[in-house]
C-alpha cells in the first residue's frame, strides 16, 4: 500500500472514528529502529490536551514470516483507536496488555466489516 492510499485511509477513518479535530501526522513505511518502538506493527505518540498526534507505521518488508500478514489499514485503526480510547486506557502495565487486545480486536473487526 503506497503512502498516498494510507494518507487517504488516514482521513476516512479519522471520519468514520469521530477524529477529525485531531491533527495527526502519518509515518508510512518506518524502519524498526526509527520507531518509538521497535518492537512494534504501529506506534502513536499523542497529547490529549492539544489533540495532536504522530502515527508510524512499519515498513511491511520488515514485518517478517508471522502467523497473521501485515494489515497496514487495520495497524493504522488499531492505533488510530489509541487516540479514541487514550481517557480510558491508562493505568498500570496489565491494563495497557488487556487494552491492546481490545482495541486490536476492534480495530480488525472495523476494517473487516468495512470490506465486507
Amino acid at each position: 500500500m503506497t503512502d498516498e492510499e494510507l494518507q487517504k485511509l488516514l482521513i476516512e477513518w479519522k471520519e468514520r472514528l469521530g477524529l477529525q479535530s485531531w491533527r495527526i501526522k502519518l509515518l508510512t513505511n518506518c524502519r524498526p529502529e526509527n520507531m518509538a518502538d521497535p518492537e512494534a506493527d504501529g506506534c502513536v505518540d499523542y497529547q490529549e490536551s492539544s489533540k495532536t498526534a504522530r502515527i508510524e507505521l512499519i515498513d511491511p518488508i520488515f514485518y517478517g514470516e508471522r502467523v497473521i500478514p501485515y494489515d497496514a489499514e487495520k495497524t493504522l485503526v488499531h492505533e488510530l483507536m489509541h487516540l479514541k480510547m487514550s481517557l480510558y486506557f491508562e493505568g498500570d502495565a496489565m491494563l495497557e496488555r488487556v487494552s491492546h487486545m481490545i482495541l486490536d480486536d476492534l480495530a480488525r473487526a472495523l476494517v473487516e466489516a468495512k470490506r465486507a
